[in-house]
């Protein structure tokens, strides 16, 4: 389980919800959650979902849509966006992981910044960190933008004290950067 994901799900939800992870890849998030009660599923690209083209599950819409470490493979981010707008609930959020190693942070935002804005998603939350990958043949340092936000983020209250949420913010690590 992504452990920062995990951080995410604790401080935001006072319970269970439904998620949906894209690029689940052997599925242990998705699985981890649905331990915790979640009404968790995933999609992938050995699912024959190719997620540089506009996904609908027939599940949505969900709580919480995430990714973990694929959106720096995808081509067309535009439809990976709109993926994730149209599979969020109102005032549901997202958590991105993405590895940015040959890219600035500032270029990767302003790549998805008007996607996120054509589809209603606000960005909360974007910082970097180095992250060490110990997969089997790999053993070396990833610099990881991680971006966290929710879909009508204009219908809820801007500091965050909204009934419902859990979200502390004095519990970040990295540096914040909005």
């Amino acid at each position: 389980m992504n452990l920062f994901l995990k951080l995410f799900i604790e401080q935001t939800f006072k319970r269970p919800g439904a998620a949906l992870d894209l690029g689940a890849g052997d599925y242990k998030d998705a699985k981890f959650l649905q331990s915790l009660g979640w009404k968790a599923k995933g999609v992938d690209i050995k699912d024959r979902v190719d997620l540089n083209f506009v996904y609908l599950d027939d599940d949505r819409p969900f709580d919480l849509v995430y990714s973990n470490y694929v959106l720096h493979k995808i081509e067309n981010q535009e439809n990976f966006i709109e993926t994730i707008s149209e599979n969020l609930k109102e005032n549901g959020y997202f958590f991105i992981h993405t590895i940015i190693d040959n890219i600035s942070k500032k270029k990767q935002l302003e790549i998805i910044n008007e996607p996120l804005k054509k589809n209603n998603l606000k960005l909360i939350k974007s910082l970097v960190r180095k992250i060490y990958d110990d997969d089997p043949g790999h053993h070396h340092w990833h610099t990881i933008l991680e971006l966290i936000g929710q879909k009508n983020q204009n219908k809820i209250a801007q500091d965050f004290n909204t009934p419902g949420l859990l979200i502390n913010h004095n519990q970040q690590s990295g540096s914040s950067a909005k």
